[in-house]
C-alpha cells in the first residue's frame, strides 16, 4: 500500500509478515527497507529490519538518511 506523509514523502507499506514481499519490492526499485518504529506516541523511520517496536515497513529509495522523523501520534 503506498503511503504519503504531507506529500513530502510517499512510500510503500508492508505488514510485519510480508518481509518477503517488501525485500523483493526493495530489490526490484533498488531501494531499502526501512522499519517504522513506534514507542508510545513517537514515530519514526529507521533503515534496517526490526521487529521491535514496529508498526510495519516501509520501502524508500536507497540515500535517505538512517533515522527519518515522523509526525508523533496525538494523544488522547
Amino acid at each position: 500500500m503506498k503511503i504519503s506523509l504531507d506529500g513530502a514523502l510517499e512510500f510503500e507499506f508492508f505488514e510485519l509478515e510480508d518481509v518477503k514481499k517488501a525485500e523483493q519490492f526493495a530489490e526490484n526499485i533498488d531501494g531499502v527497507i526501512y522499519s517504522w518504529k513506534v514507542i508510545g506516541y513517537s514515530n519514526w523511520l529507521e533503515k534496517r529490519l526490526s521487529v521491535a517496536d514496529v508498526l510495519g515497513l516501509a520501502v524508500l529509495p536507497k540515500g535517505l538518511s538512517d533515522w527519518i522523523d515522523l509526525h508523533d501520534d496525538v494523544g488522547n
